[in-house]
């Protein structure tokens, strides 16, 4: 399971790393997508993520949303967000 610590890394992965894009898997009452942020965001949208969602990534006002996968990636890694692979950081 990712926590908050998780997400931290993966974000300092991407900045570290000069990588375009963080994607971040968002489960919402069974329902999956995924939100792709892109450099010039990832300081105001990591923000947004450690202060919405719990240590364990569900969603502060409503358990039924959670974070079920981030990657750091290029354009080309995008579709990965929803397989089994889960990044750790």
């Amino acid at each position: 399971m990712l926590t908050k610590q998780d997400l931290i890394n993966i974000f300092s992965v991407a900045r570290e790393e000069q990588l375009p894009f963080v994607v971040v898997g968002i489960e919402a009452e069974g329902i999956k997508e995924a939100i792709v942020v892109p450099s010039e965001s990832f300081d105001a949208k990591e923000q947004f993520y450690l202060n919405t969602y719990s240590d364990d990534l569900v969603h502060v006002m409503n358990s039924k949303v959670r974070i079920f996968n981030v990657i750091a990636t290029g354009a080309e890694g995008i579709p990965y967000i929803f397989s089994d692979f889960v990044m750790e950081g």
